[in-house]
């Protein structure tokens, strides 16, 4: 019995349907691989964009009220959140309330009016060894917290008795203004418990304004956001990062710097630290909504032909 070969038309016949088999193949392959690649990043980013939204508005909820604003680096220009209405403002701040004092037990955030005796406040339930050790950890210095905080009386706001908009350039000390809101500490003693805290407001040698209230806030730094694309590398100053280092959508905290001690963010010729708060940040903003706080979020993942985003969004109270 002869055995036959494969003739030449046979061969290629074959290799003709492998190919065709092989390539159908390939291209089933790259799809399920860009679809996994697609579900997973998206995942990845939508997770990311909410760490980074989430901790966004944990910081946020510990502001002070009315102290938001937005600032235009080039032309040093500011307004209160709720005034603003165009996108030139494309960088935001906000005076913070000292998080890790209020969530312990030897701060009450309190003062005994009656007792206290201009310019000296009874502050109810102040530990100055814990308010100094926590401080000096946070911002990893030696310096005493009376050159860290501010105090800033809530009634002003809670009560609504002063319209702090009439002359907001003069409230909080941003960039240069006043800071009539802010008290800061001269000395202080210990007494049980209490502390007896002696008061002179930021840009005055003494208290002149004449409303002290019961609740107050204790400030320990002001914080700045912003997009590295729409910072002024010329006034940058910040030790942690060289500016040309950073992507142009890297999205960038600001901290501990003191605008009612006149000072502003590294970023702005000023002091403080600064982080990548999170990086491939398409876009942001953060704005007043009826005295709220709306923040907003779209990240941004790009390989090849795959461009996906995702977009966050969430109100503080």
């Amino acid at each position: 019995m002869v055995k036959k070969s494969f003739t030449l038309i046979e061969m290629i016949f074959v290799i003709v349907i492998l190919s065709i088999i092989i390539t159908g193949g390939l291209i089933i392959i790259s799809k399920i691989y860009k679809r996994n690649l697609i579900a997973s990043k998206t995942l990845e980013l939508s997770f990311n964009t909410q760490q980074v939204i989430d901790k966004l508005a944990n910081m946020l909820y510990y502001r002070v009220p009315l102290s938001a604003i937005g600032y235009d680096i080039n032309s040093g220009e500011y307004k209160y959140l709720g005034d603003i209405k165009t996108q030139k403002y494309k960088i935001f701040e906000w005076i913070g309330v000292s998080e890790d004092i209020y969530k312990e037990t030897n701060f009450s955030g309190f003062a005994d009016l009656y007792a206290s005796k201009k310019p000296i406040l009874k502050a109810v339930d102040f530990n100055t060894d814990y308010i100094n050790k926590t401080l000096q950890n946070k911002f990893d210095t030696n310096s005493d917290f009376k050159n860290l905080v501010g105090i800033v009386f809530a009634g002003s706001f809670d009560r609504g008795e002063e319209n702090i908009l009439d002359d907001y350039n003069n409230s909080f000390g941003w960039h240069g203004g006043g800071a009539k809101y802010v008290y800061i500490i001269n000395d202080y003693n210990q007494s049980d418990n209490d502390a007896n805290l002696s008061l002179k407001e930021a840009n005055e040698s003494e208290i002149k304004h004449a409303r002290i209230y019961e609740k107050f806030y204790l400030v320990d730094s002001a914080y700045a956001i912003a997009l590295k694309k729409d910072l002024n590398e010329s006034k940058w100053n910040c030790k942690e990062y060289n500016f040309s280092s950073l992507d142009d959508n890297d999205l960038l905290l600001f901290y501990n710097y003191r605008p009612w001690r006149k000072e502003s963010f590294c970023a702005d010729e000023g002091k403080g630290n600064v982080s990548i708060l999170s990086k491939n940040i398409a876009g942001f903003y953060i704005r007043d909504l009826n005295s709220h706080i709306e923040i907003f979020i779209k990240s941004i993942y790009k390989r090849g032909d795959i461009t996906i985003k995702v977009s966050k969004q969430k109100v503080i109270f």
